[in-house]
């Protein structure tokens, strides 16, 4: 299928992708975050528990642990999301780039559309008779035309 592509339709193809990646990598933040936020309500619950059995500097560790570990993904999501902003930007300058190659590429290809499908367009209807008018003129045309008695 590719190779019966042109240029615009394989670099259209390309934007595309590269957008559902972006929506692919939005979804993975998000899932992120959320494990973030669960591991905060789990450790926020044990916290009483380790202070009724005296284990504080254990929940403590833990606490660290965890934190140095989502401290390692939310930098991650941040480089991300930069990368992810900057790769909008050069998806919609490429894009930019498309339409504007393509108006002037097409300025230089135009075509007479037929007179079938011309005749629809609102702004041209009134340019272009019907086939009932046309009969109709025909048909008075052919009632005007003077009848001779000689042949030549």
């Amino acid at each position: 299928m590719a190779s019966k592509m042109n240029t615009s339709q394989k670099v259209s193809t390309c934007l595309d992708y590269i957008d559902r990646r972006l929506e692919t990598t939005s979804e993975q933040t998000i899932q992120i975050a959320e494990m973030i936020i669960n591991d905060i309500k789990e450790l926020t619950a044990a916290y009483p528990e380790a202070l009724k059995n005296n284990r504080l500097r254990e929940h403590a560790e833990r606490v660290r642990t965890t934190q140095m570990k989502w401290v390692n993904q939310l930098h991650d999501i941040i480089l991300e999301q930069t990368n992810r902003d900057l790769n909008g930007q050069v998806i919609q300058a490429l894009q930019n780039f498309i339409n504007t190659m393509n108006k002037k590429q097409l300025k230089h290809l135009d075509f007479d559309m037929p007179s079938a499908v011309k005749r629809e367009q609102p702004e041209h209807e009134h340019e272009y008779l019907t086939q009932e008018q046309i009969e109709a003129l025909m048909a008075s045309d052919i009632k005007q035309l003077p009848v001779s008695s000689t042949h030549h």
